[in-house]
């Protein structure tokens, strides 16, 4: 009997769990866009530090991330052996515009991202060397990056189609273009970087932070890829798990695709 009774107990607190979270997901018009923003703006900071086990829906804060390799104008070579990324559930969404009839959305999403880890750090360019006196940049330790106000602009075809009886959004992020701007600025910290056999942490962030916009020009594209992927991963997901009945007033049955 004590048995039936825990599995019972584990089916009931599973489902609640399920129901209670879609249940507190306001439902908009699929044609009003600022409500559609704050639902959103709702799903990703309520449920990014916890994720949804139910609906196979991760964390999404922090993110981690291991062995990205990134070069700065092909003369530095970077590589996160081991890191993490804080700051999506802050995420803004600073415009949101849905055209269910042109099955078209455009997104602009503004993030303050904190990028921290292990890292690895070495350059052969000859033009490094050359001006640094024949110095060469290496190192290995932990290290941080602050990105202030780095905005996605996102433009893609999306529509509505039919699923075992039920009808969900989906959306076509690589038929679709996006742009990338940072209205902040790039903040640098490291440890154990070398000048030739010289440690020069201090010297070498310094440097870097004084020149964060040359630097954002090298590898702002780098940054803003990645942290596009982690939204289309996390967005993709949701919206293939979640009917849209669970979040759209309308009725979608005449846009849907079967």
């Amino acid at each position: 009997m004590s048995v039936k009774i825990i599995l019972l107990y584990g089916f009931c607190v599973f489902a609640f769990a399920k129901c209670a979270f879609v249940d507190t997901i306001p439902k908009c018009s699929i044609k009003d866009n600022e409500c559609l923003k704050k639902v959103y703006v709702k799903v990703i900071s309520s449920i990014g530090k916890n994720g949804i086990p139910e609906y196979d829906l991760p964390p999404i804060d922090p993110v981690v991330l291991k062995d990205i390799s990134l070069s700065v104008a092909d003369l530095v070579d970077i590589t996160l052996i081991e890191g993490i990324v804080k700051g999506i559930t802050g995420c803004d969404f600073k415009k949101f515009a849905v055209d269910i009839e042109k099955e078209r959305s455009q997104t602009d999403i503004a993030c303050d991202l904190v990028v921290e880890g292990k890292y690895k750090v070495s350059s052969s360019s000859p033009l490094i060397k050359n001006f640094l006196n024949g110095s060469s940049i290496h190192g290995e330790g932990t290290g941080k990056v602050e990105l202030q106000k780095i905005i996605l602009k996102l433009d893609y075809p999306f529509y509505a189609f039919k699923r075992d009886g039920e009808i969900f959004l989906k959306c076509d992020y690589k038929a679709g273009k996006y742009d990338y701007e940072i209205l902040g600025k790039l903040k640098f910290e490291a440890d154990n970087l070398y000048l030739g056999e010289k440690e020069s942490s201090k010297e070498i962030v310094e440097l870097m932070n004084n020149n964060w916009k040359l630097i954002a020009a090298g590898v702002g594209r780098q940054f803003a890829d990645r942290a596009l992927d982690i939204y289309v991963d996390y967005s993709s997901k949701f919206f293939d798990k979640v009917p849209a009945k669970q979040y759209i007033a309308d009725d979608l049955s005449s846009y849907a695709r079967s």
